[in-house]
């Protein structure tokens, strides 16, 4: 276990001892909304709940470190441990009840302290991450699988401070020169694709569905996508899509799913998803029909395929 020298160790167990090990990739910052002290954030992981942050900074310039950094903490849901062992360093600070306000010059200071530190300790990049997976500092609401449930931490002020002082303080103290920080790609690039091909479905079988292709977009890091589909379903049949990122290794990440009732004649169904993607994952798509009746093994055909949206590098 790695433990800050800046911070006052209050260890939390038994989860220091029983939580697994990851490697540190990311530096996550949250606001905990609450003015609390890093002692009260200690006593509130250790006796109101099981999720924990590795540091706590509070108004007055303590940091409290909690667990290692090299061992697993629960404060970033999809970032807590990844499958292969990598993880994100946490640190939740004071705020007020509502999480509007700004970080003061000690929290600023202990953030870029402990951003700096966590360079030299563990090889953090010096770049803002490009994806939930991708090493580097972020803050809380930058991506959904950071947060299961959606969130806005550590706030709009914070998040401005972030972007324009925290991080280009963590790059200017690390490197010794002030430094421009990597900006992320504002203009989007558009998506365009249409198919004609007719595509048979059978029923109850999830089919990959090509739109000029499998992989509908690659080298990605983030997406707004919606396919476009026309077929002929029976009236009130059902037709349900997800959007899905394969992965190098086969595995997958699957969107939600969503789902469309059949019309008499042909039915225009249209399905969407948005979020971040990594650079190695490429998105899919697939489709599943459903008939009316259970025993219906009639299948039924796709004549007209389109995907539209935006997608930033």
């Amino acid at each position: 276990m790695a433990w800050y020298p800046g911070a006052v160790k209050m260890e939390l167990q038994p989860e220091s001892d029983q939580q697994a090990a990851i490697k540190p990739t990311q530096f996550i910052v949250h606001s905990i909304i609450a003015p609390w002290t890093a002692r009260r954030t200690y006593e509130y992981w250790r006796d109101s709940t099981n999720l924990e942050s590795h540091f706590g900074v509070d108004y007055e310039g303590t940091v409290g470190q909690y667990i290692g950094t090299e061992t697993r903490a629960d404060a970033n849901a999809g970032a807590n441990r990844r499958s292969d062992g990598t993880g994100a360093v946490s640190a939740e600070t004071a705020s007020n009840t509502s999480g509007s306000d700004p970080w003061n010059a000690k929290q600023i200071e202990d953030l870029i302290a402990i951003g700096v530190w966590l360079h030299q300790e563990h090889g953090i990049p010096l770049r803002i991450c490009r994806s939930h997976s991708d090493p580097g500092y972020g803050y809380h609401s930058m991506f959904p699988q950071w947060s299961t449930s959606g969130t806005a931490c550590p706030g709009t002020a914070r998040i401005k401070q972030f972007k324009e002082t925290v991080f280009p303080g963590i790059v200017a103290r690390a490197t010794g020169k002030t430094t421009e920080p990597e900006q992320e790609e504002t203009v989007p690039h558009t998506l365009g694709r249409y198919d004609t091909t007719d595509r048979p479905l059978i029923p109850g079988k999830w089919t990959t569905l090509p739109i000029e292709g499998v992989d509908l977009l690659t080298g990605a890091r983030a997406y707004q996508a919606m396919a476009q589909i026309t077929a002929g379903l029976p009236d009130g049949a059902t037709l349900q899509g997800r959007f899905y990122h394969h992965r190098t290794d086969d595995s997958r990440w699957t969107a939600g799913l969503s789902e469309r009732q059949g019309t008499a004649g042909s039915t225009f169904a249209d399905f969407h998803n948005c979020g971040s993607i990594a650079a190695s994952e490429k998105l899919r798509f697939e489709v599943c029909y459903w008939p009316v009746e259970a025993d219906d093994s009639k299948p039924i055909t796709i004549t007209t395929s389109r995907l539209r949206g935006l997608y930033w590098k």
